[in-house]
């Protein structure tokens, strides 16, 4: 995210600890999106922070604010992070974010039609993940996963 966001993190002298609290919530999303590790759990806070910064919801807006943060300014920040390579993803957090999203989907299913095709979907979608690799994908990623 670069030096300056940075500097400006560190200077927390005039900052109540309400705005320090709203930029530990920032800062633990940002955090997440720099997590290299592929297993399933680490996969799903990478595939959620990011899609939290750049669907730029209201929560995530709200944060920001609260943080003494402009929502814009991050978001344009981060997606140029990404875009220079220093927030990275692999075949496999992304298959385990599509894997994540269809299992919320399954939980939710009322009916058993709706339940069977779900969780044949699941156990295809449990394929692909042992299948991927845990190399970078070359493309660059700025819109949210799966």
């Amino acid at each position: 995210m670069g030096t300056e966001f940075a500097e400006i993190t560190l200077k927390t002298d005039h900052i109540v600890p309400e705005q320090k609290l709203w930029r530990g919530v920032l800062f633990n999303a940002l955090d997440e999106t720099m997590i290299g590790a592929s297993d399933r759990k680490s996969s799903i806070y990478k595939i959620d922070s990011h899609n939290w910064i750049v669907n730029k919801g209201d929560d995530f807006e709200k944060v920001c604010y609260w943080g003494g943060y402009d929502p814009d300014n991050v978001t344009e920040k981060y997606t140029a992070a990404v875009k220079r390579g220093e927030i990275k993803f692999n075949e496999r957090q992304v298959a385990w974010g599509k894997y994540y999203k269809q299992y919320l989907i399954y939980k939710k299913s009322k009916d058993t039609e709706s339940k069977k095709y779900h969780r044949n979907r699941l156990e295809w979608l449990r394929k692909e993940v042992k299948q991927a690799t845990t190399a970078l994908i070359s493309m660059i990623i700025v819109s949210a996963i799966a």
